[in-house]
């Protein structure tokens, strides 16, 4: 009988075991997403013509590791880039993409006109004063944060 009762405690400590490394790796990439905030994200109005638009805002990191955006969509424009805009040796202006931006632990990165900008491509109807659109914001932890920005005009 006593044989019997410590197989029992053997398979339930396994079994706890099993059950904790699984919500912990469950765990871990949620915790990764409550560390980054997406603050006073918008688009800019779209310029009559313009296939593509726009976004900016402030991205924090409140975690104790560096995360990174590493891709991003929305169902306003057929894809979406992480831009900087550069200053060349000849004093012009470019834009580069970027494969990813990162987000340094307990930092922030400012996405602004003349700097790091998220790029709409392709706009499927011009973005207008006033109207909200859905982006999604893929991380480096393999998480995706849905912000929702709204339009504003050219000129603030």
């Amino acid at each position: 009988m006593r044989h019997y009762f410590n197989r029992m405690i053997q398979r339930v400590l396994s079994s706890a075991a099993l059950l904790l490394v699984i919500v912990m790796g469950m765990l871990g990439p949620v915790q990764a997403a409550e560390t980054i905030e997406v603050e006073s994200f918008w688009l800019r109005e779209s310029v009559p013509g313009a296939e593509n638009g726009a976004g900016f805002g402030e991205i924090r990191n409140t975690g104790s590791e560096d995360v990174s955006i590493v891709a991003a969509e929305s169902p306003i424009a057929s894809s979406l880039e992480l831009h900087q805009h550069v200053h060349r040796h000849n004093g012009q202006m470019a834009m580069e993409q970027l494969d990813a931006l990162v987000i340094p632990a307990g930092g922030s990165v400012t996405l602004q006109p003349g700097g790091y900008h998220l790029m709409l491509m392709q706009l499927k109807s011009p973005l207008r004063v006033g109207q909200s659109h859905t982006l999604e914001l893929r991380l480096s932890t393999g998480e995706t944060l849905t912000v929702e920005a709204e339009v504003h005009p050219l000129v603030r």
